[in-house]
């Protein structure tokens, strides 16, 4: 379990309450006695029964997962979308009826209602004027960082083509990475015939001190790593580094009760509702889930008290 929590949330699954993080499997070792049993069950429930293509976990956009965000946003209305706008506070009016976000550059702008989907300390922030408790809450969600560093190989640089999507690094074994996917078998057109472009993670909760490496630093650990995992001895074509500071929110052990209590004093605060992966999920699914339950919730106290 360490390495696919490691993988997945960059976090020391010690801490993490599995309620919150993983909860079908609480659910198949509550309903099974065991995990093993359940997900041999669940394994035999949904076995193919007809032959045919099947629908893979590992599918995404052609043009990536901003295909999304630019989609939605071109059917809003034109102006309705600000980029590059940093909200410093959030002030009432005078009758307490309408909210005023203030930006950096000094402008404001007037709104019925406000959805946050801020990490949880700048949510704190923001409600702080209006709920120091709700803000002591969110700040009691901690985050971990991470790196990745992409690196494009030539197949003919692998000893073996790798014969999977790509593997999680257990704590155990001392290593520098936390995991790799290999993108372009993951996912098509992501790299040029006979090229392989591979991602790997770096940092997280059990190894904070890897986010001081620079960025040369990083590409020489994965390179080394991919020597050691791979036999991989060649000079990569492209290696490309991104950081992640304080990126992925950990859910400690009672996070789901510290949400409940956010999301109630929250609710208490007119026209104003939270989302993202601090609160009941960090993949995709869940934040859009959040995003919609948020946008409800403002809509329903507007349209009930116009």
């Amino acid at each position: 379990m360490q390495p696919l929590a490691g993988g997945i949330y960059t976090a020391d699954p010690a801490i993490l309450s599995l309620e919150a993080t993983m909860p079908r499997f609480l659910e198949l070792e509550r309903r099974y006695r065991s995990l093993i049993l359940g997900l041999r069950a669940a394994q035999s429930a949904h076995a193919p029964t007809a032959s045919g293509p099947r629908w893979s976990l590992f599918v995404t956009f052609k043009g990536g997962m901003r295909v999304l965000v630019e989609k939605l946003a071109s059917r809003l209305e034109e102006g309705c979308v600000r980029l590059g706008r940093t909200v410093t506070a959030l002030e009432r009016d005078g009758d307490g009826r309408r909210w005023r976000l203030v930006l950096a550059n000094g402008e404001g702008l007037e709104a019925d209602g406000v959805i946050c989907t801020a990490s949880a300390p700048v949510a704190a922030r923001l409600v702080e004027p209006h709920d120091a408790q709700l803000a002591e809450r969110l700040r009691a969600i901690v985050y971990s960082s991470a790196a990745t560093v992409n690196l494009a190989h030539r197949m003919s640089d692998f000893p073996r083509p790798p014969d999977g999507f790509g593997f999680v690094v257990p704590a155990i074994e001392r290593r520098k990475i936390i995991a790799c996917t290999f993108s372009s078998l993951k996912f098509a057109g992501r790299a040029p015939e006979g090229m392989m472009l591979a991602r790997v993670f770096l940092g997280g909760a059990l190894q904070e001190k890897m986010m001081a490496l620079s960025d040369a630093e990083m590409v020489a650990a994965a390179r080394d790593e991919f020597k050691s995992l791979l036999g991989v001895n060649a000079e990569p074509v492209l290696a490309h580094v991104e950081r992640w500071p304080d990126a992925m929110p950990q859910y400690a052990v009672g996070h789901l009760g510290r949400v409940a209590e956010i999301e109630r004093r929250a609710s208490a605060l007119p026209a104003l509702a939270l989302a993202g992966s601090a609160l009941r999920g960090v993949g995709v699914p869940d934040c859009i889930r959040s995003g919609e339950l948020a946008a409800e919730a403002v809509l329903s106290q507007l349209t009930s008290s116009a």
